[in-house]
């Protein structure tokens, strides 16, 4: 078995698997490469969820329901940055610095809260439940 292959496996366990609640009040499953290769499939993932999504620019933050939060800032080349909010009084603050950054943040539910930072060459997929 490849080393790719592997880590596709490894990722797809950890989407199948979830972690243990971040508060009493929200479910979080943050999904972070522990090497290069797996940055370049966590990328790969964001960049296609960015293209389903019709999404053409760095950056793209997309809210339904009500009293949503959502900051993204951005500095340097070929940073990818999505936020995506559906539900109510949630919040997400995405900073990507330096290149080549991917990242998705994902929340669905009531009261999810998210803040993540990227210096440069990373990737995560992070996804909130709330209640």
């Amino acid at each position: 078995m490849s080393r790719l292959t592997l880590s596709a496996l490894t990722l797809a366990a950890a989407l199948a698997l979830p972690l243990a609640p971040a508060s009493a009040n929200s479910l979080s499953i943050s999904i972070n490469p522990g090497n290069a290769q797996e940055a370049r499939v966590l990328g790969a993932l964001v960049t296609a969820y960015a293209i389903h999504r019709d999404i053409r620019s760095g950056a793209d933050v997309r809210q339904a329901g009500r009293n949503q939060a959502a900051a993204l800032r951005q500095s340097g080349g070929n940073n990818l940055g999505i936020i995506r909010q559906r539900g109510a009084d949630h919040s997400a603050d995405l900073t990507q610095r330096g290149g080549g950054n991917t990242q998705a943040i994902l929340q669905f539910g009531r009261g999810a809260d998210a803040r993540v930072i990227q210096r440069g060459g990373e990737a995560g997929i992070l996804l909130q439940y709330g209640w």
